[in-house]
Formats: structure tokens, C-alpha cells, sequence
């Protein structure tokens, strides 16, 4: 258990130093059969310490899960409706602010259209909702990244670091884009 709350907490870290997570934004969690590691709530995903991870019940309530990250029930559903074992949800301007004007985000270099394809944007769905939740789920059954209009990105993985490295790929995607725009708007 040790080892996967140290990913979690690596995960963190490298999301705040790319800025793709403010102070107390961001959520990170890993599925170990029918209990779940999870960040609480409110906590500096970028400082995380072991005793900022919680673990809860896959099945069933716990009175735990008043500390636990406010996307609780989102990461839930995930696990309840599909096999991914982490998901790392986190809020990358870049890709929040194309969000706002697009359905799908359709990288246009390299490493993007590799790696991620295209991305669908969600609703904004009211955070941590149950409706939010489902909606996710049902988009990461067949993804492993998704945007939440105005919102965020979920992404799921193996492992936290996983996530993390898609929702980092993301964002320089959505970097290029927002440059190309802005270049041929100028020219």
C-alpha cells in the first residue's frame, strides 16, 4: 500500500510544478481490489504526505468519506463501471480554456495525435455530482481521458503517474493549439 500512495503523492507534485493544479485543486486515487486510495479533501495536491491519502471501501459507505476529495463519487463510479486501477483528475488551463469553445479537443501535433487521439469534452456537470459521475464513466470506458467543460480533465491509467502523463500531454496539445490560433489571427 505504501508503494501506491508513494505514486500518488509523486503524481501530485508533478502535476502542481506544471501548473496543471492550483493549491487546492486536483484530486488523485488507485483502485486495490475492493478498497480505494484516495486524496482528501482540501489538501495541496503538490505537498502531499502519506497521512493525506485515506482509504475507503469500493463497496458500501465508510465515515471516512466526508475527508475524502469532493470527486469522490466520481472516482467511485469510475472504478464501479470500469476496470482502470487510478484516476487522476486535474484542472489544466489550457485545456479548460479550450473547453469552453469546443465538443472534442483534436490535437494537431505528434505526440497528441499519438498519444490522445481526440478528447471529448463534457457538459459542465455540478462538481462532484452524481451526474457528473456517470457521465465520466460511461466516457472512460472506451477513453482514458476526458474534459469537463469549465472544469477539468479526469484520466484514468494503471497507475497515478499514468494519468498524470496523459493529462500533461494533453495540456502541451492544447499549448499548440492556442498558439496556432493566435498565430493565425495575427497573420
Amino acid at each position: 500500500m505504501l508503494y501506491y500512495k508513494l505514486k500518488i503523492i509523486k503524481a501530485g507534485q508533478l502535476l502542481f510544478k506544471e501548473g496543471l493544479v492550483d493549491a487546492r485543486a486536483g484530486n488523485i486515487s488507485v483502485r486495490l481490489d475492493e478498497r480505494v486510495l484516495i486524496t482528501r479533501t482540501g489538501r495541496h495536491v503538490g505537498e502531499l504526505s502519506l497521512e493525506d491519502i485515506i482509504e475507503l471501501p469500493l463497496h458500501g459507505e465508510s465515515v471516512l468519506e466526508k475527508r475524502a476529495s469532493s470527486e469522490w463519487v466520481v472516482h467511485k463510479e469510475i472504478y464501479l463501471q470500469t476496470s482502470h486501477r487510478a484516476v487522476v483528475h486535474a484542472h489544466p488551463p489550457k485545456a479548460v480554456i479550450l473547453s469552453m469553445s469546443l465538443d472534442r479537443i483534436e490535437p494537431t501535433d505528434s505526440e497528441g495525435k499519438a498519444l490522445l487521439s481526440s478528447v471529448k469534452v463534457l457538459p459542465d456537470y455540478p462538481s462532484g455530482s452524481l451526474e457528473l459521475a456517470r457521465a465520466v464513466s460511461e466516457e472512460l470506458k472506451s477513453s482514458k481521458l476526458v474534459v469537463v467543460r469549465g472544469h477539468g480533465v479526469f484520466s484514468v491509467g494503471n497507475d497515478p503517474l499514468e494519468g498524470y502523463s496523459l493529462i500533461s500531454v494533453l495540456e502541451r496539445s492544447c499549448q499548440i493549439l492556442l498558439e496556432a490560433v493566435l498565430k493565425m489571427q495575427t497573420h
